[in-house]
């Protein structure tokens, strides 16, 4: 498992000045700095922008366009999205923190409570780090990942190895992670509605493809995975599942 405290994930300090339009003028583009805190119709980044200057609510839907990132991992700052949040491919995802799992970058101590209400989908992200989120829809992560190895390093030199991961989410609809190449991927102490399936994904790093301490409504399907889906050196329980867990994750229940 990779440890938040070693991941030594930088972002940086950007200027509380918001590249975003004003808070309450509508549908708002942030090519890269603060997003003022307020309430928008519809969110697009464009660049690398942060929820750091306080709580912001978009009541339709928020898009991270290729090459860009939302980082919203900062105590006192929740998102909340009404509607779906699309991660393009090679974008960048960090939504949500908690104490234990992977800090606040503000405050080790703070945890926010992103909400999204409707469906979070990546398709061929560079990383998605999902932690203490509630999404009312789907989860779907599919390709992506910067490649099966240690060595690409997206938020800089400083940062952590392209690496997704999903802790300690309520997803209320089905959750798949498909055909994945990166560094480390987990699925870690979510509870999920409906079914989830982690299938076809393969990380550079041994201990990856960690499927533990969830607690799943319906089916747990893993297959193709390599390294298969494991416990690892999570310390984590096994799942409890509603339904049947099938292919790899059929010991880990």
């Amino acid at each position: 498992m990779l440890a938040a405290g070693a991941l030594g994930l930088a972002v940086p300090l950007l200027p509380p000045a918001a590249s975003a339009a004003s808070a309450d003028t509508g549908n708002a583009t942030c090519s890269g700095g603060s997003i003022a805190a307020g309430t928008y119709q519809t969110l697009t980044v464009t660049g690398v922008c942060s929820v750091n200057a306080g709580p912001v609510t978009v009541t339709k839907s928020v898009l991270v366009n290729p090459h860009a990132a939302l980082i919203a991992a900062f105590g006192g700052s929740d998102l909340n999205v009404g509607d779906n949040l699309t991660v393009l491919p090679t974008g960048i995802l960090v939504l949500g923190c908690e104490p234990e799992a992977f800090s606040c970058f503000n405050d080790p101590e703070a945890s926010t409570n992103d909400h999204v209400g409707g469906n979070l989908t990546a398709a061929w992200a560079l990383m998605v780090l999902a932690h203490h989120n509630t999404i009312g829809g789907n989860v779907t992560q599919l390709g992506g990942g910067g490649g099966v190895n240690c060595s690409t390093f997206p938020l800089g030199p400083s940062g952590p190895p392209a690496y997704s991961t999903y802790e300690d989410n309520t997803i209320g609809g089905n959750a798949s992670v498909t055909k994945m190449g990166t560094c480390w991927l987990g699925f870690i102490r979510n509870t999920v509605t409906r079914n989830v399936n982690f299938n076809g994904n393969i990380t550079f790093d041994p201990d990856g493809n960690e499927v533990v301490t969830n607690s799943i409504g319906r089916d747990l399907n893993c297959t193709d995975n390599f390294p298969a889906a494991q416990f690892g050196d999570s310390a984590g329980t096994p799942n409890t599942v509603g339904g049947e867990a099938t292919g790899q994750c059929e010991g880990l229940t």
